[in-house]
């Protein structure tokens, strides 16, 4: 076996998964996209800011005894 045939066959299969997944992004529409299609605009926009928005946990300032 040639030293350069693993590489080759390495890089074939990386050349061919990228090939696959630059068809899938043309192909399938984001899942924002998605989502204002299936709920509306409006709700879709409420839905994502939230959802976006800054969880850190934040003390409720209440006194511990």
């Amino acid at each position: 076996m040639d030293a350069a045939e693993p590489q080759t066959r390495a890089m074939t299969l990386i050349l061919e998964h990228c090939a696959r997944m630059s068809s899938l992004d043309a192909v399938q529409p984001t899942a924002s996209l998605r989502l204002r299609q299936a709920i509306g605009e409006e709700l879709a926009g409420l839905l994502l800011n939230a959802l976006a928005g800054d969880h850190r946990r934040v003390g409720l300032g209440l006194a511990r005894s």
